[in-house]
């Protein structure tokens, strides 16, 4: 908490007040008065002559008591020069620790003793307070917390709420400052913008990728340049060859402007957390980075979230490039979440056939079981006649330690017997899917987005697109 004597002009929002209550002082002290009442009747007694004069003491001390009590309610039922505020970052990122500062002025002309807290959304975890602050008449304060999102999607503030104590302690009262406030919890897009100044090279480098250097080799043109030791011959330009008598080659890079279309499993289980992250917030960040390289590669990007009983209006946006490509795709996606749906493969892929006709790669991300391979191979099926296919699925994490376990017990071997079963099962639906034509990218939650921007660029550099 750091103190400033320099008062700052905030926006004039009336303060409300509650109704004021008595403090824990009050109470013990009309406590203390009760108990002398107690000793009072037990002196009648054992000293009998001292009795009255200790009625008279009681009853005058209650009497100065409940004055004081009065005249202290009177002077501090009402906070009327208090003025106080709330700074908020522009925007959250899920599970990242960000700094609010509420900043409180006295313009009266008394003393303030206050219990500041602040009304924070459920979505969202805080620490440091409540806590106290102390105000000198013309003074301002500001009190720093911080806030730990865990969950995505709109988060609304209430004002700030205070307990002002009266000038004696006597009594407290409760009110209300500042402005409700409004704040987008996004996805960590801290990792895309720890890349924006990077280029391609640099920014495969940091998500752990290393690309193989290659030249001539694409197939949108690029430029003209001298012939160098190993460029094949249909590289070389034999009209500019001849203008310039030395030998000129072409070199190509990866063809841009093509498309990629995410389509999102919004289903139940994708709600399954491995760690303080569920699979959908893991897939959302994957699908992030991995759109986000895509459009530094000059290619678009779309998106389509699926589930049974999904809304259809909501994690649906048609394939868009560019540098605004990506806060697009972010402001789509920071309130979308998964649902108690089943996924509904059949008619996501219908869906997407009607919309996108022209070839893209469509990447299905979702968490695929073994009673899944009907509905699912006959969705890619569909799909597999337009467009590129690749499904990625993420791997749960609490089954691959149970296999990993030792076997102690009964118990133990079942639960070893089960997961291996479940993996035997769900690695022959994945052979199944590679089987007709479709990509596969099977990974660990925490790894999705390395897995699916090192496909993506496999691909990119393949030509397959």
């Amino acid at each position: 908490m750091t103190q400033s004597a320099a008062a700052t002009e905030m926006q004039a929002t009336p303060i409300q007040n509650g109704r004021p209550g008595p403090s824990q002082r009050l109470v013990k002290l009309l406590g203390y008065w009760c108990l002398a009442a107690l000793a009072i009747s037990s002196a009648r007694i054992w000293l009998p002559a001292a009795t009255g004069l200790l009625e008279a003491a009681w009853w005058t001390g209650g009497i100065l008591l409940i004055g004081a009590a009065l005249l202290d309610f009177l002077t501090g039922r009402r906070i009327t020069d208090l003025a106080g505020e709330r700074r908020l970052p522009g925007n959250l990122a899920l599970g990242v620790r960000n700094c609010t500062r509420l900043t409180l002025r006295n313009s009266g002309p008394r003393l303030l003793q206050l219990s500041v807290c602040d009304s924070v959304p459920q979505q969202l975890a805080s620490t440091w307070l409540p806590c106290r602050a102390q105000l000198q008449p013309g003074q301002e304060v500001s009190i720093e917390y911080t806030l730990v999102p865990h969950r995505r999607g709109s988060a609304n503030f209430g004002r700030i709420e205070i307990l002002a104590d009266s000038p004696w302690g006597l009594w407290q009262t409760r009110a209300w400052l500042g402005q409700e406030q409004s704040v987008k919890v996004y996805p960590n897009f801290l990792g895309i913008s720890s890349l924006q100044a990077l280029s391609t090279e640099q920014t495969l480098r940091r998500l752990g990728l290393h690309q193989q250097q290659r030249r001539g080799e694409g197939m949108d043109f690029r430029q003209l340049r001298e012939y160098r030791r190993g460029d094949s011959q249909r590289q070389v330009d034999w009209r500019a060859s001849s203008r310039l008598r030395k030998l000129i080659s072409r070199e190509y890079q990866d063809e841009r402007d093509q498309e990629i279309l995410y389509m999102l499993d919004c289903g139940r289980r994708m709600r399954a957390k491995d760690g303080k992250l569920s699979h959908f917030d893991h897939a959302l960040n994957g699908l992030l980075l991995s759109a986000y390289v895509a459009i530094k590669q000059g290619d678009a990007v779309g998106l389509q979230a699926f589930a049974a009983g999904h809304d259809s209006s909501g994690g649906q946006l048609p394939p868009v490039k560019g540098e605004s490509a990506i806060n697009l795709l972010l402001n789509n996606v920071y309130d979308l979440h998964s649902g108690t749906g089943s996924a509904d493969y059949s008619g996501a892929a219908q869906q997407l056939l009607s919309q996108h006709k022209r070839r893209s790669l469509v990447i299905l991300i979702t968490n695929l079981r073994d009673e899944d391979s009907e509905e699912l191979l006959a969705a890619v099926g569909l799909l597999t006649r337009s467009h590129l296919v690749m499904v990625a699925s993420l791997r749960e994490t609490a089954v691959d330690h149970l296999v990993q376990q030792r076997i102690g017990d009964f118990a133990g071997a079942v639960d070893y017997a089960a997961a291996r079963d479940f993996l035997h099962r769900r690695t022959r639906l994945l052979q199944q899917l590679q089987a007709h034509n479709v990509l596969v990218v099977d990974s660990r939650p925490e790894s999705l987005h390395q897995a699916l921007i090192e496909a993506y660029w496999c691909l990119k550099r393949s030509g397959r697109l």
